[in-house]
């Protein structure tokens, strides 16, 4: 008994705060320690991040920090969790609460000490609870269900008798580094894929100076990142048959990826890889990183380059570069699913769902309504993803390249 007393009395008292962008951005020390510590990275919760939702957008970010108090110390930071008030991917009427906070982010777990991860998650859904300005209801996106957020928010809905749905399942590519640490692309392809890219170099060598170009500086990549936008805008994602879902078209979402990318680049956490033929960019793709994960963010080519499979050549290069000096442990490709072309060269994958969590407790009404019409419109896209991923891109892919010399 008396052991057992004084095993509670050395356990921290855990307490949580909705701060808001400037009150977060003041923690960069806490959050660097945090990151060093943490179960699981997220770059989609990086200080650099909310200050670019902050700056370039009218979204409120809602701010969960999780804090543990030792006796005699300093309280430490052991959670973070940056939200949003939206609507459900269905439109309903109904807010929520939803993580990540847009379209350019894609992993919506908490980053939490590994210590007190459950603690924490149980902290931040207890102060929603306890603020009648904030819903009820939590979409958590992007979750990998082989992490500790996953497991930290299912007990803590578990243990405050939060109803908690698993709304749609999904796969995507990752790649582990083995042994060293480090990991190559002739490790990872095969013998025939190896051929192929080999083939695939010497047929653009043949036609010019080739080059491999990082960027890593936040200048450079400031710099780089517009080259970005007007390849990425000169592509498919341009086409008016796109509606305009290159970056480029879309000023809001435009202004935050500048000063996201950028932000990021300046805390050492993102990088821009390029191909060059003669000098002329043709292909580019950005990767994140916190701690000692990395995560694919955007890529773009020249479609004049299409027969040379210029997304795979460079990705090629790039995990060649990621993995170099054995600082990455992990490579999170943040593709939707495994229906990418990267999904067959690399072997991991990463299990991804999305829950919701209705913080009533034993739920509400609106919870089960918005489950239920989550799950139907989510099924409705997945088909609908399938489809034009299977027939209508590859036609459309198979017709450009006929069309060029």
């Amino acid at each position: 008994m008396g052991s057992s007393r004084n095993v509670a009395e050395l356990q921290p008292a855990i307490s949580a705060e909705i701060a808001g962008t400037s009150r977060f951005l003041s923690l960069a020390s806490e959050w660097r320690q945090l990151v060093e510590r943490c179960a699981e990275p997220n770059v989609f919760m990086e200080p650099a991040l909310a200050g670019a939702m902050d700056g370039a957008t009218e979204t409120d970010l809602h701010i969960l920090l999780a804090w543990a108090h030792h006796e005699g110390a300093k309280a430490q930071l052991i959670g973070v969790w940056l939200l949003v008030i939206a609507r459900p991917s269905s439109r309903l009427p109904i807010r929520v609460l939803e993580a990540p906070c847009n379209s350019l982010t894609f992993l919506g777990s908490p980053v939490l000490d590994r210590d007190h991860t459950v603690a924490a998650v149980t902290a931040m859904l207890d102060i929603i609870t306890r603020s009648p300005a904030l819903p009820t209801l939590i979409c958590a996106n992007h979750i990998d269900r082989d992490g500790a957020g996953y497991s930290a928010l299912v007990e803590a809905a578990r243990q405050q008798t939060f109803r908690l749905t698993r709304i749609e399942h999904r796969q995507r590519a990752r790649l582990d580094a083995v042994g060293s640490g480090t990991v190559s692309s002739s490790s990872i392809a095969s013998p025939k894929r190896r051929a192929e890219f080999r083939r695939l170099r010497k047929r653009l060598a043949e036609r010019g100076d080739l080059r491999e170009v990082s960027y890593r500086k936040p200048e450079e990549v400031g710099a780089a990142f517009q080259e970005f936008l007007d390849l990425e805008a000169a592509g498919w994602k341009g086409r008016k048959s796109r509606r305009g879902q290159a970056i480029r078209h879309k000023p809001p979402l435009r202004a935050f990826a500048e000063r996201m990318i950028v932000g990021l680049a300046q805390d050492g956490c993102a990088g821009i890889e390029a191909l060059r033929l003669d000098g002329r960019t043709f292909a580019m793709n950005i990767w994140l990183r916190s701690g000692r994960t990395a995560f694919g963010w955007k890529m773009a080519y020249d479609e004049d380059y299409a027969k040379w499979s210029p997304g795979s050549l460079l990705m090629n290069a790039t995990t060649d570069t990621i993995f170099s000096d054995g600082t990455i442990d992990s490579f999170d490709s943040c593709n939707r699913d495994t229906s990418s072309a990267l999904a067959k060269i690399w072997p991991e994958r990463r299990e991804i769902a999305d829950l919701l969590i209705d913080v009533s407790p034993g739920g509400s009404w609106r919870g089960r309504l918005v489950a239920l019409a989550e799950t139907l419109f989510r099924r409705g896209r997945s088909f609908a993803r399938r489809t034009y991923k299977t027939y209508v891109k590859p036609a459309y892919l198979r017709l450009v390249v006929r069309r060029k010399p």
